[in-house]
């Protein structure tokens, strides 16, 4: 009776540690989201995505995986709320560039104009 009952604890413990993981995988921007991010891009290097939100419009909750080079088409002017709960503001003029970490998170354009960027996620070069 104790040997079933530790063996079923460990198996929801792995089933449950491989929940967040196995959660992140749907949350490619891409296919969560596909109203406002559009691949332009992708080699074995970049993978290239644009992001349009219209004035007032939230984006779903998605994760970026790797490191970005974020260039701004307008201006940014984003409430983002990451995964866990923490909320934050970034205001930047059209035109920066920036690095931007792996995040999850969603966003949403506290802007009266559309907001519109790219992202050039850096995959590992091979030589």
């Amino acid at each position: 009776m104790k040997k079933s009952s530790i063996a079923i604890a460990l198996l929801l413990a792995c089933a449950w540690a491989s929940f967040p993981v196995a959660g992140m995988q749907n949350l490619d921007p891409l296919v969560v989201d596909p109203q406002h991010y559009h691949l332009e891009f992708e080699n074995q290097y970049v993978k290239i995505i644009r992001c349009k939100i219209p004035p007032h419009d939230q984006v779903k909750m998605h994760h970026h995986p790797v490191g970005s080079v974020v260039v701004l088409v307008t201006d940014q002017n984003l409430k983002q709320t990451e995964a866990d709960g923490k909320v934050g503001e970034a205001h930047r003029k059209a035109g920066a560039a920036f690095w931007a970490d792996p995040v999850t998170h969603m966003g949403e354009n506290i802007s009266d104009r559309p907001y519109e960027y790219v992202r050039v996620d850096i995959k590992a070069a091979t030589h």
